[in-house]
């Protein structure tokens, strides 16, 4: 079973190694990269957590959730959300059932609310990223037409919540 465990002094280096398969580095920026927003997100007071995703003793992914209020940037949504922010399984890791397993932990851990009250969980993805698509739509995420990035290469998936 995959488990959320917080960053810590421990374990950070440990995350910042892990690395997805090269087809997808092209597309994702680093755990590094995204723990560092995770600051800026403080500045902005958008809560968010970051998560190492764990089999047994080992950190085998990352996770950042953020909590986005009505219209902020750089998504201005047009309700409070849920943004799955990163996402990823280590390279060595994949095709052994961690990333279906450790998404359904995410999902767990937002439906609780830790950062306030929505309706909606979004996520952003490359096309080309057909693993994770399938992933994300066997848990009820639906293809929006909205794009995110610089290059907007990343359309917006979107999940109600129950």
């Amino acid at each position: 079973m995959i488990e959320l465990k917080e960053i810590t002094w421990e374990n950070f280096w440990q995350v910042i190694e892990l690395k997805p398969s090269q087809s997808q580095m092209d597309n994702l920026p680093s755990n590094a990269v995204f723990m560092a927003q995770s600051y800026v997100n403080l500045k902005f007071n958008y809560p968010d957590a970051c998560f190492a995703l764990y089999k047994e003793a080992q950190p085998v992914g990352f996770t950042k959730v953020v909590y986005v209020p009505i219209g902020a940037e750089p998504y201005e949504f047009p309700e409070d959300t849920y943004m799955i922010d990163a996402y990823m399984i280590d390279a060595n890791e994949q095709g052994k059932g961690y990333g279906r397993q450790g998404f359904h932990e995410v999902l767990r851990y937002i439906e609780t609310k830790p950062f306030g009250e929505s309706q909606t969980i979004k996520l952003a993805c490359h096309d080309s990223n057909t693993i994770a698509i399938g992933i994300y739509k066997r848990a009820g995420f639906q293809e929006t037409d909205q794009f995110v990035g610089r290059e907007k290469r990343l359309r917006i998936y979107s999940k109600t919540m129950a």
